[in-house]
């Protein structure tokens, strides 16, 4: 088989002939590989700057969608030929020995891209939003807007009922400057972005903040929060630690606490993640939950693909099949 592989810390990451998994045992599923993006977080852990450590050697790779060449005995509800999404890493490989419970049978009208990638973004919008508690008419603002986990923020909060403000360096051209389309505000980022956001929500309170870039930009989400509400950081884009004035804190009684995927979603069982990633497959069909791919590469090209993922022109994918 072929793997992406972080031999020892500190190493670059190279592709790799490594021993063929084998047929799978007890309990196991043989899965062929078909497509995995390359994600801010794959980034960090080959820059090491990612928030939890990792053991070596390491094939890289959060996520990806794969096909399923054999189970093994005792295999319940997954068949040869089925689509399968690996719930754990070390995906950008060519075949991997997976333990049953932790794949996810992908419905067959999800295409293979949009399945790549819907292992992390999706499950994380779903989680951040439902632990606030927040109610139809609440209105919650996200930085990183032009992100995947904006996008789906945006859709699974219009089911809630739920408004957004969004906050992106570069607001969409169709939407210059605030504006208003439904439930849904744009706004520039910058030091006047508390004025624009109470001007544009015309008194309507901010209960939510999702902050995924840190830093200063901590401090400028958190002054358009209502008072006694949260600020939540699942991100650190910049690269810097938060920064939040303390008196903004006190003054306004805000709560400030951190996410990531993995730890939030421990506790769950199996049935429980089916059928969260059941309710996420049915929505990844629509094309307004469509993440564009601007570049897909073979495994071989693992150097420029992560090079162009890196220039931050959008989603770029790897075929792990050819």
């Amino acid at each position: 088989m072929k793997a992406a592989i972080i031999a020892a810390a500190g190493q670059l990451p190279e592709v790799r002939h490594l021993p063929d998994p084998g047929p799978p045992g007890l309990g196991q599923v043989l899965v062929a590989m078909l497509l995995a993006p390359i994600n801010p977080a794959d980034r960090q852990v080959i820059t090491r700057s990612y928030a939890f450590p990792m053991s070596y050697p390491l094939i890289l790779g959060a996520e990806g969608v794969g096909r399923v060449m054999a189970v093994g005995p005792g295999v319940q509800g997954i068949a040869e030929g089925d689509r399968v999404l690996p719930l754990h890493r070390g995906n950008w490989c060519s075949h991997r020995l997976v333990p049953a419970d932790q794949l996810i049978v992908i419905p067959p009208d999800v295409p293979d891209d949009q399945a790549a990638m819907l292992r992390i973004n999706p499950a994380t919008a779903w989680r951040l939003l439902d632990q606030a508690w927040l109610g139809a008419g609440d209105w919650v603002i996200q930085n990183g807007a032009n992100s995947v986990v904006a996008r789906w923020v945006r859709l699974l909060a219009s089911q809630r009922g739920v408004g957004v403000v969004n906050v992106a360096r570069s607001p969409p051209a169709h939407r210059p400057g605030p504006q208003i389309s439904g439930a849904e505000i744009w706004l520039a980022d910058g030091p006047d972005l508390p004025t624009e956001a109470a001007r544009a929500l015309r008194g309507r309170p901010v209960p939510l903040a999702l902050d995924c870039i840190a830093g200063a930009a901590t401090a400028r989400l958190a002054n358009c929060v209502s008072p006694g509400g949260q600020v939540v950081i699942f991100g650190h884009l910049s690269g810097e630690d938060c920064v939040i004035p303390s008196g903004l804190l006190t003054g306004r009684g805000l709560t400030v606490r951190g996410f990531s995927l993995r730890p939030a979603e421990a506790p769950e069982t199996p049935a429980t993640m089916a059928a969260l990633y059941s309710r996420l497959a049915g929505l990844a069909c629509r094309p307004e939950a469509h993440t564009p791919v601007v570049a897909t590469y073979p495994l071989d090209a693992l150097s420029t693909a992560l090079a162009t993922a890196g220039s931050g022109v959008g989603r770029v994918l790897l075929a792990l099949d050819r």
